[in-house]
């Protein structure tokens, strides 16, 4: 059974609404995600409703241009993470309402040395 979550920006600009279960939760040291801060959540694109969007969601891309980071223009907040193979993004799981991400289950990865890091500016 899949359950519905809502997740938000901080200042409430953009709103999120997943079917999804809140599991397979990933936190990434690489050059970008590190600096994001983002608990990685991996869904379907097709589980994802944008619900509330008053501007829409900046876009940061370092590695591809078919992939980046989004997140809100007003509170910087990241939101989720695309280009991910076979329709998934990366939501990211400290936006759920109501949830502690300090009681998830979150696997660490080594994206330090595991990802080659992106062209900086």
């Amino acid at each position: 059974m899949t359950d519905t979550h809502r997740l938000s920006c901080h200042c409430g600009t953009v709103k999120l609404q997943v079917q999804a279960e809140l599991r397979g939760l990933l936190q990434c040291n690489c050059s970008t995600c590190r600096r994001f801060g983002a608990v990685h959540w991996y869904v379907p694109a097709d589980s994802v409703t944008l619900t509330e969007h008053k501007i829409g969601l900046a876009h940061y891309s370092c590695r591809a241009v078919h992939e980046g980071h989004h997140f809100c223009p007003t509170c910087g907040a990241s939101v989720m993470r695309t280009g991910h193979p076979n329709g998934v993004v990366a939501l990211n799981a400290c936006l759920v309402e109501g949830v502690d991400v300090f009681e998830l289950d979150v696997e660490r990865f080594d994206g330090r040395t595991k990802i080659p890091p992106g062209v900086l500016p």
